[in-house]
């Protein structure tokens, strides 16, 4: 019976040791989060990011739903849909793109794992699409939000689909 009460003291010990250093983490380190949402606070409806440490935090907007495209109805249903759509995504670390495309006649903005992918592949889905007829390309770029968009915008006569990085390199966490 002694040498069980030793063992168990054995095998107690090291793992109280393990659950102490898994709930404190090192001095260094902090805990990044990414929360997206829909601010329907002024007459554009936009998806904003919030990136958060234990030092700062700051907003991002990803994309305007824009009164030239969406009644204020649509545009505010959408928004909430893709935030939450997004949310999901940042949250799994999946759909690393934005992507603009047609299917069915329709343009759509979809979330895609890599470039070179459609929205109507296996590994994408849909965000929201627009009855009206307009370039997808057009639609995506003045959508998005200043830090999303690329130095030049795209030509819909040479460029049929464009991709976003959800997670672009200037991101601060």
């Amino acid at each position: 019976m002694g040498n069980l009460n030793c063992f168990a003291t054995v095998a107690t010990i090291p793992a109280i040791a393990l659950v102490a250093v898994a709930s404190f983490p090192g001095r260094g380190e902090t805990t990044n989060t990414v929360n997206i949402t829909c601010s329907d606070q002024s007459s554009i409806p936009t998806v904003l990011a919030t990136f958060s440490n234990q030092k700062r935090s700051q907003i991002v907007p990803i994309l305007s739903f824009l009164p030239q495209y969406f009644s204020s109805e649509e545009a505010s249903v959408n928004c909430q849909n893709t935030a939450s759509k997004l949310q999901v995504f940042y949250s799994q670390d999946r759909m690393n793109y934005l992507a603009s495309d047609t299917i069915g006649e329709k343009p759509v903005v979809c979330a895609v794992e890599r470039r070179g992918l459609s929205c109507d592949s296996y590994s994408s889905e849909i965000l929201f699409s627009l009855a009206k007829p307009i370039s997808p390309t057009e639609l995506l770029y003045n959508m998005l939000g200043e830090n999303f968009k690329g130095s030049h915008p795209p030509s819909s006569r040479t460029v049929s689909r464009i991709y976003t990085n959800l997670k672009p390199s200037w991101w601060p966490f």
